[in-house]
This record gives structure tokens, C-alpha cells and sequence, in this order.
């Protein structure tokens, strides 16, 4: 029972019976008073028919006794009157029985009133001629102790729903600053910290806002210091202190971990040509100027949001994963670097021409890392002695997919969507502690596409993003997986959302719609999207979870540590679960020194009671090795994709 409720019962007890007693006492005086009363009338009834009676039976006139006895009964209120006389033995009686028109027989039966009834011996002389009993009527005395009863129990009755209304309006007043202490400590243990919460007037309901207060500061501040922790430890490990892109360390990693899980796309190296003349002209500080703007050009053309990584690998060298671009993609990609390197704003800072070389490869199956940089060198090397500074080499040039045109591809990719031609696999996410129990599956959807099969996401996901398809996709697959769970609800699936769907405020108005329509299926789906959609598309993602959490929808973040942002965010989101970049994982199993780093990650992300999962695990021996950094789940090769029907 909540305190509210207590307080207010209390309340009501403790009225209820002081109530009580006053409708006690103002009854049981109002029946003495009644009671009283009739006794009086009954005395003076008695003295008065007893000397009207004395003279008719000393005549032993039998008709005066009658019309007597029957005057005064017919003209008072009496239950009965009894005459007994002496001289012949006889009884005159009249009865009236105990009926009240508007009194419930059960009040009648309580037997409330002492009836009184008197008894008087009539005397001839020093002769006793015979004996009256009278008893009074209790009904007009029971009829004013009725409505006595009805006025008072009215009034009190009303009195206590009056009484109760404001009470409990009070209490609610008054209790107002404890709901909030409550609400305030069910968010801290959340960890969602907002604002302090206003003191309220009352002494004791002050003391421990204040106290709450303190230790929410206390918390936020703890939070954010192990938050700034490890940012500054990534940043020195990973980041290059001058362009604030990923470094040499970061570079390799995040390529060894796309070559794993799709290497689909482009590797292209930029070297600027010409910084060591501007460092002696004009100084480092005009150098690192001129680094930075450079840096600032390449994130313009490979925005991070679509999942490209930008690296800065030396002094003058610079590296970006293009995901899922082929060779039409990089090549109009590299036609707008090459525009915005060659502008005279900033062409004019150099002294040196050419002020730039590229080499790119375009990846289309998984090798190795070294092999792959040796082929973007040698490309590099290539366009050092070209005209146009750019060199473009193919890793394989029979993919019949590469040679479609984009828009032909894009037709393809459309016409697969609306005619519904998806294929589905899905990946159980495992609970670590219980690899009996699965977390859910993370639904993988491929478009079957005509002359080309089945293909994954991952190469065709660059081309939703750039004609702005995600969310045509996206719609297709959550109608698909959920009719499939209408009619399979035993088990619950991830389903991604991509980073275009995400950018269109109807995509969002559509998914919460679908949702609330299938509400019934809220325990079965969740939804993920990348940490680079959280970064670059804050406000609509806040929104968007903030309804998923009133939906009661579960909901997490893909790829979480693969850029430099502050994980603030994840505070202000609060996901159910998180699945780290895969990076980590390697991290983790291959350099005990770079393990620090996922340790903290992890210590920083359990702080906001969110989940963290593990992914690209492979096997158990890489199982054991990730214990000790105490994820929640896992996801990898150890359990591979299974291909799963759809029923529509």
C-alpha cells in the first residue's frame, strides 16, 4: 500500500470514529429525550383517566367505564390500556399495534426505546375497585428517532466525502516533493541524471531533496569524469591530435574488421604534396592549418554518417574506407574531392604542385590487409606518374554487379523492394552467463535481385543511402518480420534501421504507427541503428527512443566506439542494450595493452545500467579470453547466420 493511501486511511479511520461517536451521542440523547417524554405523557394519562374511571366503577357503570377507556385511547397515542376491576373480575382492553409509516421494520426490531407503561391501583373508598395498566405507543417517538437518524447520518456522511476529497487533495499536495524525490531515484538508478530537483517548503521533504541533489551531482560528475577518461584515452591511442581523425593504430584496426565482416567498397590513400615547403615558408602553424582544412574537405565528401572511415596515417597521408562505393560510386566520389582540393581558396596555400596524389582500390572480396594496402600503395605510386594525380585499381573486374550502372542497379534494387523479393537470415544474440538463452535474433535481410542472386546488405546499402531508399527498404522489412511474428511469436528479432530512413521525419511517423498497431508484438521486436546515426542525427533519434521507451519497445546501438564522440549520448538515449564496434573485440583478443581500452569502454557503458554485447565472436576459445571484461551477451560466427522462411 502506497503512503498515499496509508496516510489517507488513517485519516479516515480516526474521523470515522470521532464521527461515530458524536452520531452516538447526539442519538442516544435525542432517545432519552423521546423516552422522557413519554414516560411524562404516560404519567399524567394515568393520574388522569384513573380519576376519570373512580366514580363509574364505584356506580359499577360499565358503559362510562368503556366510553371512557375508549375516549382516551382513541384520543392519545398507546400501544395499550388495561382496566382490571375487583368487583366482578372483569378486563376492558385496547391494543394498538406497534406500526410507523416511514420506519423499516428491522430499526423498530433493534429495540432502541424503553417503552414505559404504568400500573395504577383506582380506589372506592378505603376499597381498591380496580387496577389500570397503561403502556405508551412507541411509534411517533421511533419516527422522530428515524429522522433524527437520517438527518445525522446524511450530514456526517457528506461531511466525510468532503472531508475525504480534501484530504486526499492535501496529502497529494503535500506529498508532491516525494513523488518527485521517487521519480528522481528511479531515474538515477536509470542512470539518468537531468536537472535538480526544486526544494520544497517542507523541513524534512527539503532535507532529503537536498540529499538527493547531491548525490545525483555526485553521480553525474562521476559518470562523466570516467566518460572523459576514456575519451582522452582513446584519443591518445587512436586520434590524430592535430585533424582529430583516426590514426595509423585506429586506421588498421577498423580495416582488418571490415575486411572481415564485408569488404565490400574502397581503400584510397590522399597524400598531400607540399606541407614540409609550407612548414619552412610559413611556419607548422600554417601547416597544421592547412592539414586541418584538408581533413575538413575529405569528411565533407566521405561524410562519417554513411559509415566512412577518414584517417590521417602520416604527415602528409591521409586514408578512408569507403563503405559499400563501387566503382561508379568512388568514381564520382573522387571527382568531388578532387573539385573541392582544387579550389583556389585552398590551392592558393601552396607552393608546391601538384598539391595532391590518390590511389584507391575498389574492394569486392575479402583478402588480407597487408596485400590490400600493398595494392593502394602501388595505386598511389600510379598516380604520382599520372596526369590527373588519381588512380583507380580494381580488385576483381569480372563482379557482374560492378559493371550494372547505378541507376540500372537502383532500378534493380526498387523493383526487388516493391515486388517484395527479400531473403532473411538471422544471428542469435547469446546471454553470456547462459548460452541456453538467446537475447533475440538480428534479422539480416538480402534482396534477390534479377541476373545477380541473392545479395547482402552491405553491398547495396551505399546506394539506399545515396538515392534515399533506406526508409521504401526498411518499410518492407519490418512489415515482412512482423507478419512473420504474428504468426511465429516464439521467438523476438533485431531489426536495423538505416541511417536514411532515419533522416526522414515520415519514416519515424510510419514506424510508431506500425508499432502502436502491433502493439501486442512489442515483447518480440526491438530495433537497432548505427552510433554514427546517433552522432549525426541526434535530436530525430532522441525523439524516436523516447517513444520506443514509452511503447515499451527495447532498442540499441550498432557500432558503439567506432568514432571520437563523447558517449554522452548514450545518457541522454538510454538503449537497452549496446553491441561495440568489432574492433573492440579484436582489440581485446590480439593486444593485452589495447584490452584496457575495451575494459573501459565496458565500465563506462554498465555505469548507465546499459547492457553491452560483444560481436564478431568466433569461437570458444575467444569466448573465454572475452569473460573477463564481463559483457552481457555475444554475437559472432560461433553461431553463423541460418537462413529462416518468412511467412506473410
Amino acid at each position: 500500500m502506497t503512503l498515499f493511501r496509508q496516510i489517507l486511511l488513517m485519516i479516515i479511520v480516526c474521523f470515522s470514529l470521532n464521527l461515530v461517536g458524536v452520531l452516538w451521542l447526539e442519538f442516544n440523547s435525542t432517545r432519552n429525550y423521546l423516552a422522557n417524554q413519554l414516560e411524562s405523557d404516560l404519567n399524567n394519562t394515568s393520574t388522569s383517566l384513573s380519576m376519570a374511571l373512580q366514580p363509574h366503577l364505584q356506580s359499577d357503570d360499565k358503559v362510562m367505564i368503556e366510553s371512557t377507556i375508549n375516549t382516551y385511547f382513541d384520543g392519545g397515542f398507546y400501544e395499550s390500556i388495561e382496566l382490571e376491576t375487583f368487583v366482578d373480575e372483569k378486563t376492558i382492553s385496547r391494543k394498538n399495534p406497534v406500526r410507523i409509516a416511514g420506519v423499516p421494520e428491522w430499526f423498530i426490531n433493534l429495540d432502541l426505546l424503553n417503552i414505559p407503561q404504568q400500573e395504577t391501583t383506582i380506589t372506592d373508598g378505603w376499597m381498591q375497585a380496580g387496577t389500570l395498566k397503561i403502556k405508551g405507543h412507541p411509534g411517533f417517538a421511533y419516527k422522530q428517532l428515524w429522522e433524527a437518524f437520517t438527518a445525522m447520518f446524511i450530514w456526517i456522511f457528506c461531511l466525510s466525502i468532503a472531508v475525504i476529497i480534501f484530504t486526499g487533495f492535501g496529502i497529494r499536495v503535500l506529498l508532491g516533493p516525494l513523488r518527485k524525490i521517487q521519480k528522481k531515484a528511479q531515474e538515477i538508478q536509470e542512470r539518468k541524471f537531468g536537472n535538480a530537483l526544486e526544494l520544497p517548503a517542507t523541513k524534512e521533504l527539503k532535507q532529503v531533496t537536498e540529499a538527493i541533489n547531491k548525490m545525483t551531482e555526485k553521480l553525474k560528475e562521476q559518470f562523466q569524469e570516467e566518460a572523459r577518461l576514456h575519451d582522452k584515452l582513446k584519443q591518445q591511442a587512436f586520434q590524430d591530435p592535430t585533424t582529430g581523425l583516426g590514426n595509423r593504430s585506429f586506421f588498421n584496426r577498423q580495416l582488418n574488421a571490415w575486411l572481415e565482416e564485408s569488404a565490400h567498397g574502397s581503400v584510397l590513400l590522399l597524400e598531400l604534396n607540399g606541407l614540409e615547403t609550407i612548414k619552412k615558408r610559413d611556419g607548422f602553424t600554417q601547416r597544421d592549418d592547412v592539414v586541418k582544412a584538408a581533413a575538413q574537405r575529405l569528411l565533407n565528401v566521405f561524410n562519417p554518417d554513411n559509415g566512412h572511415v577518414a584517417c590521417r596515417l602520416s604527415v602528409n597521408e591521409f586514408a578512408v574506407l569507403v563503405q559499400g562505393a563501387d566503382l561508379q560510386a568512388i568514381e564520382y566520389k573522387l571527382e568531388q574531392l578532387q573539385q573541392t582540393l582544387e579550389s583556389p581558396h585552398f590551392t592558393k596555400q601552396f607552393y608546391d604542385e601538384p598539391i595532391f596524389y590518390i590511389g584507391t582500390v575498389v574492394v569486392k572480396e575479402k583478402t588480407e590487409a597487408t596485400k590490400l594496402m600493398g595494392m593502394v600503395d602501388s595505386a598511389l605510386q600510379q598516380a604520382r606518374q599520372s596526369a590527373k594525380h588519381i588512380n583507380i585499381v580494381q580488385q576483381n573486374k569480372e563482379n557482374t554487379a560492378s559493371t550494372l550502372v547505378k541507376t540500372e542497379l537502383r532500378d534493380k534494387i526498387l523493383g526487388a523492394i516493391n515486388n517484395a523479393n527479400l531473403g532473411f537470415s538471422r544471428q542469435p544474440v547469446i546471454e553470456f552467463n547462459k548460452p541456453q538463452d538467446t537475447l533475440h535474433f538480428e534479422a539480416f535481410a538480402q534482396l534477390k535481385l534479377k541476373d545477380l542472386g541473392s545479395i547482402n546488405a552491405a553491398s547495396f546499402i551505399s546506394v539506399l543511402d545515396e538515392y534515399e531508399l533506406g526508409q521504401v527498404f526498411d518499410k518492407k522489412v519490418i512489415e515482412t518480420i512482423f507478419a512473420h511474428i504474428n504468426k511465429h511469436p516464439d521467438k523476438s528479432y533485431a531489426i536495423n534501421l538505416t541511417a536514411s530512413a532515419l533522416k526522414d521525419e515520415n519514416f519515424i511517423l510510419w514506424l510508431i504507427d506500425m508499432i502502436r498497431a502491433n502493439s501486442h508484438l512489442a515483447a518480440h521486436i526491438c530495433f537497432e541503428f548505427s552510433e554514427e546515426s546517433v552522432i549525426y542525427n541526434r535530436e530525430r533519434i532522441e525523439n524516436l527512443c523516447y517513444q520506443f521507451t514509452n511503447m515499451g519497445i527495447q532498442f540499441g546501438v550498432d557500432r558503439v566506439g567506432r568514432n571520437f564522440s563523447s558517449l554522452s549520448y548514450l545518457q541522454s538515449i538510454h538503449p537497452n542494450y549496446v553491441k561495440i564496434d568489432h574492433a573492440y573485440t579484436q582489440m581485446a583478443l590480439s593486444n593485452k595493452d589495447d584490452a584496457y581500452f575495451v575494459g573501459s569502454l565496458c565500465t563506462t557503458i554498465h555505469n548507465l545500467d546499459v547492457a553491452v554485447i560483444a560481436t564478431r565472436v568466433e569461437n570458444e576459445a575467444q569466448l573465454e579470453i572475452l569473460k573477463e571484461y564481463h559483457f552481457d551477451g555475444y554475437q559472432g560466427f560461433i553461431y553463423k547466420p541460418e537462413h529462416f522462411e518468412i511467412s506473410q
